[in-house]
C-alpha cells in the first residue's frame, strides 16, 4: 500500500496538465511529420527506395522528439517542485533513493507509452508503401532510439542534480545535437572517444559500439543518479 501511494503521488505530479499538453504536441508533430513523409514521397521511385527513405526520415523525427521528451520529463521529475515531494513522503517512512527510483521507472513507462503510440502510427503509415513490413532490423533500430532517449533523459537528471537549474536541459540538447552529427560520420576519432558514454547511432540508427551496451549505460546512469541523490542536500 505504501508503494502504491508513492506511485500515485508521483504520477499526479509528473502527469500534470502541462506534461499532457507536451505529450500531445510531440505526438501530433511526429504524426504530421510522418504523414508529410508519406505524401511527399516520389511514387516513381522503386518501392525499396521509398521504404528506405521513409524509414530513415521517420527514425530521425522520432529520435529528436522522443529524446526531447525524455530530457524534459527526467529533468522535471528532479526539479525543485517535484523534489519537494520527498517531504510529503516522510510520514510514509520512504527512503529518498526509493522515491527517485520510482520516478525513474514512471518516466520510463510514460515515455514508452507515447513511444508505443508513435510506433503504431509509424507502422500503419508504412503500409502505404508496397512491400513494407516490420522486420527485425526496424525493431532493432527503434529499440536503439528508445534506449538512447532514456540515456539522454537520465544524463539530464544527473546534470539537473549537479547544476540545480534548467540549464541542464540546454547542455544535454547540445550534446544530443553533437551525437547526431557524429552519427552521420561515425568513422572519425571523436566518435570512438565518445561512444563509450554517449549513445552515438550510425546511419542505420544502431549503436556504433554495441546495441546492448545501451542497456549498460542506462544501468550506470540510474546508479549514478541514485548515488548523487543519496548524498545530496534536498534543499536547493
Amino acid at each position: 500500500m505504501k508503494t502504491i501511494k508513492i506511485i500515485k503521488l508521483k504520477f499526479l505530479y509528473l502527469f500534470n496538465k502541462r506534461s499532457i499538453i507536451i505529450f500531445i504536441v510531440i505526438y501530433l508533430i511526429v504524426l504530421i511529420s510522418l504523414l508529410i513523409e508519406v505524401i511527399n514521397q516520389d511514387k516513381k521511385e522503386a518501392d525499396e527506395i521509398l521504404i528506405n527513405e521513409y524509414l530513415n526520415n521517420s527514425y530521425n523525427f522520432i529520435y529528436i522528439f522522443v529524446a526531447f521528451l525524455s530530457m524534459y520529463l527526467f529533468s522535471y521529475s528532479i526539479s525543485f517542485k517535484n523534489d519537494f515531494l520527498i517531504y510529503l513522503l516522510i510520514p510514509l517512512n520512504v527512503k529518498k533513493e526509493k522515491s527517485l527510483l520510482i520516478s525513474i521507472i514512471l518516466n520510463f513507462i510514460i515515455i514508452f507509452i507515447l513511444y508505443s503510440l508513435i510506433f503504431i502510427s509509424f507502422a500503419y503509415l508504412g503500409l502505404f508503401f508496397n512491400g513494407f513490413m516490420i522486420k527485425y532490423e526496424i525493431i532493432k533500430s527503434l529499440f536503439c532510439i528508445l534506449m538512447s532517449s532514456y540515456i539522454f533523459g537520465l544524463y539530464t537528471m544527473i546534470l539537473m542534480q549537479l547544476l540545480k537549474n534548467n540549464f541542464a536541459i540546454v547542455i544535454m540538447m547540445a550534446l544530443f545535437i553533437l551525437s547526431a552529427n557524429i552519427r552521420i560520420g561515425n568513422n572519425n576519432i571523436l566518435s570512438y572517444l565518445l561512444y563509450f558514454v554517449i549513445p552515438i547511432l550510425n546511419d542505420n540508427y544502431e549503436c556504433v559500439f554495441n546495441n546492448y551496451y545501451l542497456v549498460v549505460l542506462i544501468i550506470m546512469a540510474i546508479l549514478i543518479n541514485i548515488c548523487i541523490y543519496h548524498f545530496r542536500d534536498l534543499n536547493f
